[in-house]
This record gives structure tokens, C-alpha cells and sequence, in this order.
């Protein structure tokens, strides 16, 4: 009789044995826990060594650098007086009549009154640069900042197994024992 058959003839007769039950199954596990899908059995094997591999790369941590610029404006003057230009143009209009006679003295006034009045705006606007002022404004740009890291990449892991010595590379480190896949194929 089967061990599916003698559980379905005790399940029916609702009689269970837990024992048997149990011994059955722990069979049934523990077989399918030695074998692996290509019919192999799975051991342990003693560590001999294990030694960490590290790997060096390369990290950039971008930062950001900001500082206070000096910038220069203009003063901040809602009013502009054209005082400069008009007083300008009335000096260069005293200036350009005391040359000439007649009509090339009216066209003297008139020039000297146009050449002052432009004089005194440009006074005016030099005198206004003057009276600029200093503002900071904050600038920012982000700095490259590289740096080297070591990294454990894996381990070299040496191991015996059945009197034999064999070497791999994991993921993490073993510890004492290092689970094995074992087959056997015959040779030709």
C-alpha cells in the first residue's frame, strides 16, 4: 500500500495516525530538500577560508557653493530734476551771445543754450553714478565632489569537500560551512 493510499483508507475510516503521519511526511521533505531539480544531492562542505573581496568606486556627492556678489545700481531716486540741464542752457546761451553780431549772434545764443543744456544732463547723470550704491546678491552654482569608497563586492571562498579542496566566489560570507550541490555522472 502507497502512502497516499494509506491516508486516504485512514482519512475515510476517520482514523489518524499522527505518528505515521508525520513520518511519512518528514520522508517525503526531507528527500525533496537533498535533491536539487538536476537530481543532485545537497551537502556541506568545511570553509577553510573566506576572504573579502573590495571593489573601489568612484561616488560624487554634488554640492552647492553660494556667496555674495557685489553689484553696483544707481541710487534709487524717484525724482530728476532738470535743474543741471536748465541752468546748463542758460549759461551756454550767455556763453554763445558774446559772439557774433546780428543774426550769427542769435544762432550762438541758440547753439550755446542747445551745447549747455546738454552739458549740465551730463554733469547731472555723472553726478548721479557717483551716488550709486553697493547691493550683494547671493550666486550659487553646484561643485562637483568626488570621492573613493571601498566596497565589499563578494568573498574567495576556499572549502573541502570529501578530502578535496575547491575555491568559489558568494555573495556573503559562508561562515563554517558552505552548502554544496553534489552529483555523480559516470565516466567514459
Amino acid at each position: 500500500m502507497s502512502i497516499s493510499n494509506f491516508l486516504e483508507h485512514d482519512m475515510t475510516n476517520n482514523k489518524l495516525i499522527p505518528g505515521s503521519v508525520i513520518a511519512a511526511s518528514l520522508m517525503v521533505v526531507s528527500g525533496a530538500a537533498l535533491a536539487d531539480y538536476n537530481g543532485a544531492t545537497i551537502d556541506e562542505a568545511t570553509v577553510l577560508s573566506a576572504n573579502p573581496v573590495y571593489r573601489t568606486v568612484r561616488i560624487n556627492d554634488p554640492v552647492e557653493q553660494c556667496w555674495d556678489e557685489p553689484v553696483q545700481v544707481p541710487a534709487q531716486s524717484g525724482y530728476r530734476s532738470y535743474t543741471p540741464t536748465i541752468l546748463g542752457s542758460i549759461v551756454g546761451a550767455a556763453v554763445g551771445n558774446e559772439f557774433g553780431s546780428g543774426r550769427g549772434k542769435d544762432l550762438a545764443t541758440v547753439a550755446g543754450a542747445v551745447l549747455g543744456g546738454s552739458v549740465g544732463r551730463d554733469v547731472q547723470a555723472r553726478n548721479q553714478s557717483r551716488n550709486s550704491r553697493v547691493v550683494y546678491e547671493q550666486r550659487c552654482e553646484t561643485v562637483n565632489n568626488y570621492r573613493t569608497e571601498e566596497r565589499l563586492d563578494g568573498y574567495d571562498v576556499t572549502y573541502r569537500y570529501n578530502g578535496q579542496v575547491y575555491n568559489t566566489y558568494t555573495q556573503h560570507d559562508p561562515g563554517p560551512t558552505l552548502r554544496v550541490s553534489v552529483s555523480v555522472v559516470p565516466a567514459e
